[in-house]
C-alpha cells in the first residue's frame, strides 16, 4: 500500500500516468450513467406519450417523476457514504445496480395500459415509478456516489471532486441533446431499449472498476481534517433549497410557457433542460467558462427584458420570442447554479450538499407542474417563479459573509 501510495505522489511519468488513469475510470462510469439517465427520459416519456395524445402535461409531470427518484436516489447516496462509507457502500450499490437489469428493458410495466379519466398525474407517477423506478433510482445515486469514491482516493484532485458533477452534467448534455437529433429519428423505440440495457451492464462493470480502485486506495477518512472545513447548518441547507427550487420551478415553467403559448412543437421540451444542464457543467467546472461575476451583472436587465416582452408583447416572431425566453431562463439558472458552486461544502459534506439540491428541485418542480396548473388557468407559475430572483444577489452577499464568518471562527478555535 505504501508502495502505491508513493506512486501517485510522486511526479514522475509513471505516477502521472496511474493518475489520469484513476481519474478517466471514474470520469467514465460518471458520464456514462450521466447519459443513460437523460436517454431514458425522452425514451420513456416517449412511450408514454401517446396515450395521452401528446400532451404538454405529460412531459411535466413525468420531469416531477424523474426529479423525484433523483432526490431518493440522492438520499441513499447519502445514507450508504454516511452508515456505509467507502469500500462497504461500493457492494452494496454493485447488489442493487444488478438487482435493476432485472428491471430491463426498458418497457411499459404489466397493468398500466390504460389512464382513468381522472386522477392522471398521479397515475403517471405510479406508471413511471413501476415501469423504470428501479433502474433510474440506481443511476440517480451514481453521481454523488462516484465523487465521494473519488474524494476517499490519494488522487490530487480529490480535495475537490466537485468537478465531476460538471462532468455528469456533460454526459446529461450530450444524451439529452443526440436523443432527439441522432437516435430517435434513426433508431427503433425497441433497439433503443436494447442499447439502453447494454449501457447499464456496460456501467456496472466501470463501476466494479471504481471499486477496486477505491479498495487500493488508502481510507481517505483517515486523513486529517481541514482547519478550513465548517459543517453546514440549516440556514446553508435552506439556502441551496431555495437556490435549487428556483431554476427547477423555472425549467417547469418555462418549458410549459413555450409548448403552450409560444409554438407547439414537438420536442420543444429539450431546449431548455439542455440549458439547465448546461449551466450546471459552467457552474461546477474548475475554471467557469462564464464569470460569475458577469452572470449577476446581467442578471437584472434580463429579468426586465422579461416583463418586457411577457407585458408589452413587443417581439412578433416565434424564434425571437423563444430565443428571449430561453436566454432569461438560462441567465437566471446559470446565476442559481453559480451560488451552488460558490457556496459548496468541504467533500465530507458532499452527499449532504447534492441532498438537498435535489430537495429544492423537487419543491420547484412540484410547485410549478403538479400544483400550478390545479391553481391556475394559465401559465401563472411562470411569472411566479421569476419573482424570488432579483433578490438574490442580496442573500449572497449576506450568507457569504456568513460563511466567512464561520470559517474564521472555525480556525481560531482549532488554533
Amino acid at each position: 500500500m505504501a508502495t502505491a501510495d508513493r506512486s501517485l505522489n510522486a511526479t514522475t511519468p509513471s505516477a502521472t500516468t496511474a493518475r489520469l488513469l484513476l481519474l478517466a475510470t471514474f470520469v467514465a462510469p460518471i458520464i456514462l450513467s450521466a447519459s443513460l439517465l437523460f436517454m431514458v427520459q425522452p425514451m420513456f416519456t416517449k412511450l408514454v406519450l401517446p396515450r395521452f395524445g401528446g400532451a404538454p402535461s405529460v412531459w411535466s409531470v413525468a420531469i416531477v417523476f424523474f426529479q423525484t427518484a433523483l432526490l431518493v436516489g440522492y438520499a441513499y447516496a447519502h445514507w450508504l457514504t454516511r452508515y456505509a462509507p467507502g469500500r462497504l457502500s461500493v457492494a452494496a450499490h454493485l447488489t442493487v445496480m444488478i438487482a435493476a437489469v432485472f428491471a430491463l428493458p426498458v418497457s411499459i410495466a404489466a397493468g398500466w395500459d390504460r389512464p382513468p379519466e381522472t386522477g392522471q398525474a398521479l397515475w403517471l407517477i405510479g406508471l413511471f415509478t413501476a415501469s423504470i423506478g428501479l433502474p433510474f433510482f440506481a443511476l440517480a445515486a451514481n453521481s454523488p456516489l462516484l465523487q465521494a469514491w473519488f474524494a476517499r482516493t490519494n488522487h490530487p484532485a480529490a480535495q475537490d471532486p466537485y468537478f465531476l458533477y460538471a462532468a455528469s452534467n456533460i454526459g446529461s448534455f450530450l444524451a439529452l441533446v443526440s436523443y432527439p437529433t441522432v437516435i430517435e429519428p434513426f433508431v427503433r423505440l425497441g433497439d433503443q431499449a436494447r442499447f439502453w440495457s447494454v449501457g447499464f451492464c456496460l456501467l456496472i462493470l466501470l463501476l466494479a472498476a471504481c471499486g477496486v480502485l477505491l479498495w487500493r486506495s488508502p481510507d481517505a477518512a483517515a486523513r486529517a481534517d481541514s482547519a478550513a472545513d465548517v459543517a453546514p447548518t440549516w440556514k446553508d441547507a435552506a439556502f441551496w433549497v431555495a437556490l435549487a427550487a428556483v431554476p427547477a420551478g423555472l425549467l417547469v415553467a418555462v418549458t410549459a410557457h413555450i409548448s403552450t403559448d409560444v409554438a407547439a412543437v414537438p420536442l420543444l421540451w429539450v431546449l431548455p433542460l439542455a440549458l439547465y444542464l448546461l449551466t450546471f457543467v459552467i457552474a461546477f467546472a474548475r475554471r467557469p467558462i462564464i464569470p460569475h461575476k458577469l452572470v449577476l451583472a446581467l442578471q437584472p436587465p434580463f429579468i426586465v427584458a422579461l416583463v418586457v416582452v411577457i407585458i408589452f408583447d413587443p417581439i412578433k416572431t416565434i424564434v425571437g420570442v423563444l430565443a428571449v425566453h430561453l436566454a432569461v431562463f438560462f441567465v437566471n439558472a446559470l446565476m442559481c447554479h453559480g451560488e451552488l458552486a460558490r457556496t459548496r461544502p468541504p467533500p465530507r459534506y458532499l452527499t449532504a450538499f447534492y441532498l438537498w439540491m435535489a430537495a429544492g428541485g423537487l419543491i420547484g418542480g412540484i410547485a410549478t407542474g403538479l400544483i400550478a396548473p390545479h391553481v391556475f388557468n394559465w401559465v401563472a407559475e411562470y411569472p411566479i417563479a421569476a419573482r424570488p430572483l432579483p433578490a438574490l444577489p442580496a442573500v449572497r452577499r449576506h450568507r457569504g459573509r456568513a460563511l466567512h464568518a464561520r470559517r474564521v471562527r472555525a480556525l481560531s478555535s482549532r488554533d
